[in-house]
């Protein structure tokens, strides 16, 4: 239908020139609706080549199975075709030129490869050309040579054409309006190295409506220049005398122009819900601030039942806002409000006790509050102090107690005494003792329980040390029995444990004896026996200067019953000597670890009773006296006090 009404124009010549063979080739085809037109000119070294053929030959099938003007399909063209030049059985690579020309007969685009050239004419004047796909062309673009291309010796140094193997990279031009009476000239080199770009404009500006006699004029040209070795030329001339109209065109602007009415009321319609609902989020937005400062506002005002009401509707609003920071905060808020509001209704109700429990949970819940509703509590646990007597108190205590607050209920108690004393209650106060007692008794049997846990569990760990060696002593591994020995012996001792501690050192010498007594049984035993007892002597010195006096006491005992067995009586009386200065060293150690210990307490204590000055100056000294010692754990165990010490006063400042 298009070809119908449009009226295209073909005219060409191709020549072998000076060659032996015609390597350019030029064919076209118009379709109904698509018009393509290739020219392609061989790359070759030798007399012939097929390769211009082949490639304008497929190229033309291919667009003929599916006409197309898209450039994605104008570069599957291109590489369907290379594939099928490099895959060819010639003996000889294929290689060539080409460019590609194709229309709709209304608007028109070209892929390219290689230096055959198109040019574009409107009304007679040049108006487009392609470019070359060679260094030539790159040189002069970037303005690095003077030299024409059509006489640079790069001209022929392509770096893109059909037939190579690799990064094989067509150009495609954009598309292209046609209108009547343009012009495109197709050319291979053997023209455009012979003719001038100006002398093939003047014959086109001058041409009448037959492509024919243009393309005459041009061989004519260029056969009179008589240049030698002429190379193959094509000169193929497209007259569009008539370009196709669109009679739907108009209709399809207006469908074009109803299609974006539609979108653009579409889209409206949707920037009008979008700002109907953005508004509304705004809205919801500043109710819920608004909501909230009006939650605190009633908090602040002691309006705890509305300020309930109005933080759980601050809590909807935050659920639909899908604000889970504010609405976790919001939740702990409420849970306060709750609890203040029970316990106002206890408190109206004059169930007292009942109230000020639930007023000391309000009090925990309200650390992270204004100091208002802290104050507001703290009042109405006066109030209530204020209205119990001694039993009272008592009563609220016990029932602490039975729960396992034992600091709520030692408060209680200590209130109790304090009213006791008051009304001259002498009973009164001493019931209120005991039970003050009581906490300290149950306070004391947990913390036994749990050191009895932990003694029991170091002398099952210590029994099985002992258990281990006695099974490596039956198995004659006397060294792995002593060192299981001492591994129990060590831990009785920081257990304290002194029957444990001599039953392992005692078990420590027998393993030894027995040792020498093999040994002795040989006169090479016996000197390894001397030498093993100046080795346990050294041992012993080594630990008496490491600071170990512990183990330093039990390598002389050893070495004392040695010296004996060998009748060695001068040596006895020196590691005895040493011996007693261990003894003595170990007794001074254990006082400074024993001064270590009670200033550690000390400062528990002083941590327990919230005096923070006081523990972090007492903390400080335990750990130089256990730096002292060279304690390491114990050094790291004050280091942790001192900042839980540092952490809680600055809570405590804080509130």
């Amino acid at each position: 239908m298009r070809k119908s009404n449009s009226t295209f124009k073909t005219a060409f010549v191709s020549e072998a020139g000076a060659q032996l063979a015609n390597d350019d080739y030029f064919a076209f085809v118009e379709l109904d609706d698509y018009a393509c037109y290739v020219l392609a000119s061989g790359i070759t070294d030798f007399e012939s080549s097929e390769a211009a053929k082949d490639a304008v030959e497929h190229l033309i099938l291919s667009f003929e199975e599916r006409p197309s003007l898209a450039k994605s399909t104008l570069l599957r063209y291109m590489e369907e075709t290379n594939e099928r030049l490099l895959s060819s059985r010639s003996s000889k690579r294929l290689k060539a030129s080409v460019i590609m020309l194709v229309t709709d007969y209304e608007k028109f685009r070209y892929v390219t490869a290689g230096n055959v050239r198109l040019r574009m004419y409107r009304q007679g004047r040049f108006i487009l050309n392609s470019s070359d796909t060679s260094l030539a062309n790159d040189l002069i673009s970037k303005g690095e040579t003077d030299t024409p291309i059509d006489r640079h010796e790069e001209r022929h140094n392509l770096y893109a054409y059909l037939g190579k193997k690799e990064n094989f990279s067509p150009v495609v031009s954009k598309k292209h309006k046609l209108i009547d009476a343009d012009i495109i000239m197709l050319y291979s080199k053997g023209l455009w190295e012979n003719v001038d770009e100006q002398e093939i404009d003047e014959i086109v500006e001058g041409a009448s409506d037959d492509p024919h006699e243009t393309v005459d004029t041009l061989e004519d040209v260029l056969l009179s220049r008589q240049p030698e070795n002429l190379n193959c030329y094509t000169i193929a001339a497209i007259f569009i005398n008539k370009s196709y109209r669109d009679p739907e065109r108009e209709r399809k602007r207006l469908r074009y122009i109803k299609i974006a009415c539609i979108v653009l009321v579409i889209l409206l319609i949707i920037a009008i819900i979008f700002y109907i609902f953005s508004r509304i989020h705004q809205k919801k937005i500043q109710e819920f601030n608004t909501v909230v400062a009006e939650t605190q506002q009633f908090m602040d005002a002691g309006s705890y039942v509305r300020a309930q009401d109005s933080c759980k509707h601050a809590i909807e609003l935050a659920q639909d806002l899908g604000r889970d920071k504010e609405e976790a905060l919001l939740k702990s808020d409420l849970m306060l409000l709750d609890s203040v509001v029970e316990a106002n209704e206890w408190f109206n109700n004059r169930h007292y006790s009942s109230a000020y429990e639930e007023y000391l949970k309000a009090m925990r819940m309200s650390e992270a509050n204004d100091v208002k509703i802290r104050d507001y509590i703290q009042t109405q646990l006066d109030r209530i102090e204020a209205q119990l007597n001694m039993t009272q108190f008592m009563n609220l205590g016990d029932d602490l107690f039975r729960k396992g607050d034992y600091d709520a209920a030692e408060g209680m108690y200590n209130k109790a005494a304090d009213r006791a004393s008051t009304i001259h209650d002498p009973e009164g106060r001493e019931k209120a003792f005991d039970a003050i007692e009581q906490v300290y008794d149950k306070r004391a049997e947990i913390r036994k329980q749990a050191e009895q846990a932990l003694d029991d569990k170091k002398k099952l760990a210590m029994s099985d040390l002992m258990n281990k060696g006695d099974d490596l002593l039956a198995a004659g591994d006397i060294e792995g029995a002593q060192q299981a020995y001492l591994d129990a012996r060590n831990m009785a001792d920081n257990m304290a444990d002194r029957m444990a501690t001599s039953d392992a050192l005692s078990k420590v010498g027998e393993a030894r004896d027995k040792k020498a007594l093999e040994e002795r049984q040989s006169a090479e035993g016996i000197i390894k026996a001397n030498e093993e007892i100046e080795q346990i002597e050294k041992q012993g010195d080594d630990a008496l200067e490491a600071g170990d006096y512990l183990s330093a006491r039990m390598f002389y005992v050893t070495a004392i019953d040695r010296y004996k067995a060998t009748f060695n009586e001068p040596k006895v009386a020196i590691v005895t000597e040493k011996y007693e200065t261990a003894k003595a060293r170990f007794a001074e150690s254990q006082n400074k670890k024993k001064a270590a210990s009670d200033t550690e307490q000390q400062a528990r204590d002083f941590y327990a009773a919230k005096n923070y000055a006081e523990a972090t100056a007492t903390a400080k000294q335990a750990k130089e006296q256990y730096e002292a010692l060279g304690m390491k754990s114990k050094v790291d165990e004050m280091d942790i006090l001192i900042q839980q010490i540092a952490t809680d006063n600055a809570i405590a400042n804080s509130l």
